[in-house]
């Protein structure tokens, strides 16, 4: 079984690590777009990560792993569409990958639960022209890759009602970025070439506690912590001049970046916290709000840029789920899970002293499927960014695919 877990994961690493995950223009700066690190289930509640049940994984929160009961697996992927809208212009594209990939394990004294998913995606493809009347020469900038993680997460109770947990991950990933000056006028272009090595190791903290009011309603409050962490960088830089005809290349050169101290740098990611509160009514209905705020932004001495700083990124999620009833016989309708959630925030990204704001609205279906198993299924609708400033604002869908599979393991049997 084990065997076949690890086999797995490493199959799915490959597709993480290939997947296009955004074609944002804003993944130009820093480390790309930051993506969601949770399940399906907790990004149709408006990325509201602060609740936690005995049979499904919290990723974002290893606290959640000391109330588990039933081994779980759990797997998620998504389908963006994007129209983008600067000055007048519109374009749409589209993207896919998978959100994350887990397996969550209960013991008699705690839970333990490893995976992988990705942290931040770059992909863009952008055009700057001196003369909006001529555009025959001017600069095009081209991103793409990631970084991914690979995370061990373990969560215990020590008293009645208070779950702590910790979270280790392990940071990796490629990302390339390439500048071409063209000049139709001219048979060379020249490209300069970027290629960063990523990898670092960070860790969480989180606690929960869980109040009953009476047999029905109970009260959650959930606490989590990152600190600041410093990624490792191993940087590379060329130099080519290329005939865009007929895409021969004409010269290449390799940059000294040892001699300018920037051939291994640091990437510096700010400290996050996350606070959430909710009441519910066991196995019928939940409804809670959560604050995420994080320090001021990436620093990282390899990549600057004059129109681009960084500020304090925030969200505020509104969110709950609600269940007919949960243990209907005579009507499966009655047994689906009705998942809904707002999100608001400020990426933490300014470009060109902008602030770039995010805002999404969620809703989704928890269908069951055999024992305690469930296929969820969501749709995303939000946006982006802004039309001001030279800026462009994303308006974008996004559909959303998981499975939470539940099963028992070191089961004694009582008959033979």
């Amino acid at each position: 079984m084990i065997r076949n877990i690890l086999f797995y994961l490493l199959l799915i690493s490959t597709a993480v690590h290939a997947q296009k995950g955004t074609l944002s223009p804003y993944s130009f700066y820093g480390t790309g777009e930051t993506l969601f690190r949770g399940s399906a289930e907790q990004r149709m509640m408006g990325g509201f990560v602060s609740y936690a049940d005995s049979i499904s994984h919290s990723i974002s929160s290893p606290a959640s792993l000391a109330n588990l009961k039933m081994v779980n697996y759990s797997i998620g992927a998504n389908h963006r569409n994007t129209k983008f809208d600067s000055q007048g212009n519109a374009i749409s594209n589209t993207t896919a990958g998978i959100d994350y990939l887990a397996v969550a394990v209960p013991t008699k004294h705690f839970g333990f639960a490893f995976g992988l998913m990705p942290q931040s995606a770059v992909g863009y493809r952008l055009r700057n022209v001196d003369d909006p009347e001529e555009i025959s020469f001017g600069d095009q900038y081209e991103g793409s890759g990631g970084i991914n993680q690979v995370f061990l997460s373990f969560g215990f109770s020590p008293i009645k009602n208070l779950s702590l947990g910790f979270a280790f991950h392990y940071n990796f990933g490629q990302v390339q970025r390439s500048h071409v000056r063209f000049d139709q006028d001219i048979d060379l272009s020249t490209q300069l070439f970027d290629e960063s090595l990523v990898r670092g190791v960070e860790w969480n903290i989180s606690a929960a506690y869980k109040q009953d009011w009476n047999s029905k309603l109970y009260s959650q409050f959930h606490v989590s912590y990152r600190p600041e962490v410093a990624l490792q960088s191993e940087n590379n830089r060329s130099i080519t001049t290329f005939n865009s005809l007929i895409g021969s290349v004409n010269d290449a050169q390799e940059i000294d970046l040892t001699a300018l101290g920037l051939d291994v740098t640091d990437i510096e990611l700010p400290s996050t916290y996350t606070i959430g509160l909710g009441l519910g009514e066991n196995q019928k209905w939940y409804a809670g709000v959560q604050w995420i705020q994080s320090g001021s932004g990436v620093n990282n001495s390899y990549l600057s840029f004059d129109n681009a700083s960084y500020e304090s990124s925030k969200q505020l999620s509104v969110g709950g789920f609600f269940i007919p009833e949960y243990d209907s016989f005579s009507s499966y309708w009655k047994r689906i899970i009705y998942r809904v959630g707002v999100r608001t925030g400020q990426t933490g990204l300014r470009v060109n002293g902008t602030s770039i704001d995010d805002f999404g609205i969620n809703f989704g279906l928890g269908l069951p499927i055999a024992g305690l198993s469930t296929a969820n299924i969501g749709v995303e609708l939000g946006k982006m960014g802004a039309t001001v400033n030279n800026l462009a604002e994303e308006n974008y869908v996004t559909i959303r695919i998981g499975f939470s599979l539940n099963d028992l393991w070191f089961i004694k049997r009582q008959y033979d």
